[in-house]
């Protein structure tokens, strides 16, 4: 089987967000069924939000007005808007969790830090990915046009 540009970019960006996401069973420690399951879904989540900065990857370009549009705003945000839901679908539990650990600084800035976290993440995935994927040609510094 053969990977086409797309599916390597889009492969690279999921398996870099299961390596941010993998974290955090490290670092955070459930006590519950329940807070297990946010932590295993805190992991999933941010292999989507690799397959998404991957997919996005694909679009460089501003139609209407020609303009380019640089990697690491382009994931900035998506991580932003993934951020934004999981604060929306899980801000409780993760400021209990948050309460909970001792070497976080309490009180907390707030489960609102989270989207500021998501929206780095998903810049650093799309900048990593830019780099190995969509290497700049050495004479004009411009990149590949994509078939």
């Amino acid at each position: 089987m053969t990977l086409t540009p797309l599916m390597k970019r889009v492969a690279l960006a999921k398996s870099l967000g299961l390596m941010f996401g993998l974290v955090a069973p490290i670092l955070l420690t459930p006590v519950s069924a329940a807070e297990t399951m946010l932590v295993w879904g805190i992991v999933l989540w941010a292999v989507i939000l690799g397959a998404l900065v991957g997919l996005a990857g694909q679009f460089d370009r501003v139609p209407l007005i020609d303009l380019r549009l640089p990697s690491g705003f382009r994931g900035g945000w998506i991580g932003l808007w993934m951020g934004i839901v999981l604060l929306l679908v899980a801000q409780q539990p993760l400021g209990v969790i948050w309460a909970r650990l001792e070497w976080l600084p309490q009180p907390g800035p707030g489960v609102w830090w989270l989207v500021a976290e998501a929206t780095l993440l998903g810049a650093l995935i799309d900048l990593a990915v830019t780099a190995v994927s969509d290497p700049p040609i050495r004479d004009g510094g411009q990149r590949r046009p994509r078939h």
